[in-house]
């Protein structure tokens, strides 16, 4: 016979308790119990079941439209991770994407602080992505793509190693807000930014893709369009570090990087983290025209460690979070 005693015995009337708190649509017992449920979870070491629970509540109270539960359980739910040592895994991402997903729109900023944290706890247990673990990153994007919230997915794509969900959507963005004459720069763009989060991964393969997968672009070099075969040196020359090989890269194709301002931080900052170019250098730098505006002293307010912000054209905008 179970002993009145036994954790199992407990969690097990726990769990009657609560099915029946939702089959009389309880929701505010519901919501204690859930939490009673993931702390005696907890009090046997099954730190696995103990989030679990945390995830179906959350679900389950969204569905039945009980927000400020939900919202609740989410940060208990996002603070757990970190606090009970848990190791970021697919299964907890996929977790976060649905909740995220679920609590929609209408949620955001609710959504975006659990997310906050969530992203703190995998660079806490993977220090290898200070920006937040990539598999994180690639799901969030989908979800934010899904909603057309061009903007945001590219935050996090440029984060993630998904080059071809990423490319698909730069293809559909452009295809549908962008003109054709802009085939170019909407890549490009990305391209730069990838290489300034230092995501080498995702400007190569979102290059890659996007030459391919876009039916206005021949899918291998030399492409028409200069700007394209700029980027595509550019990526082949990251390794070799020679910076003389860069400038006069810059030089060659100087008319089709001044079609954007904002590419002049962007490859001033890639010359810092691939060509060796230190701040003190540039400010001493006395050349004249574009190459002065990539490494002398306009760049003066962008030290060796900070990102340059994403551009704000009107097509491709990036608000960083972190």
């Amino acid at each position: 016979m179970t002993s009145r005693s036994d954790p199992n015995y407990l969690i097990n009337r726990v769990r009657r308790t609560l099915d029946n708190s939702l089959r009389d649509e309880n929701y505010y017992m519901a919501h204690q119990l859930y939490k009673s449920l993931y702390s005696r979870y907890l009090g046997v070491q099954k730190k696995e079941d103990a989030i679990k629970t945390l995830f179906e509540g959350i679900i389950v109270l969204l569905e039945n439209n009980q927000n400020v539960s939900a919202i609740d359980l989410s940060q208990v739910f996002a603070k757990s991770l970190s606090t009970h040592h848990i190791i970021p895994n697919d299964e907890i991402f996929k977790y976060v994407k649905e909740i995220f997903k679920k609590f929609g729109r209408t949620l955001s900023l609710e959504r975006e602080s659990m997310l906050s944290i969530v992203l703190q706890w995998t660079i806490e247990f993977c220090p290898e992505y200070p920006h937040g673990h990539p598999s994180l990153h690639k799901c969030i994007g989908f979800i934010y793509w899904s909603e057309s919230n061009y903007s945001s997915a590219q935050y996090h794509y440029l984060r993630s190693t998904d080059g071809i969900g990423f490319a698909a959507m730069l293809v559909e963005l452009h295809k549908t807000r962008g003109f054709k004459h802009e085939v170019d720069l909407f890549i490009a763009q990305v391209v730069l930014q990838g290489l300034c989060v230092r995501n080498k991964i995702i400007a190569q393969t979102t290059f890659q893709s996007y030459t391919k997968l876009h039916p206005a672009i021949n899918d291998k070099p030399p492409y028409i369009l200069p700007l394209l075969n700029f980027i595509c040196f550019l990526l082949k020359i990251l390794d070799g570090g020679k910076l003389k090989t860069y400038i006069v890269l810059c030089e060659q194709y100087e008319a089709s990087l001044t079609r954007d301002p904002s590419y002049t931080k962007y490859l001033d900052k890639i010359g810092q983290l691939f060509f060796n170019v230190k701040p003190i250098e540039r400010r001493s730098r006395q050349q004249n025209g574009f190459l002065n505006n990539i490494l002398g002293t306009i760049m003066g307010d962008c030290d060796h460690d900070s990102e340059p912000r994403p551009s704000s054209s009107r097509f491709m905008d990036v608000e960083p979070l972190d």
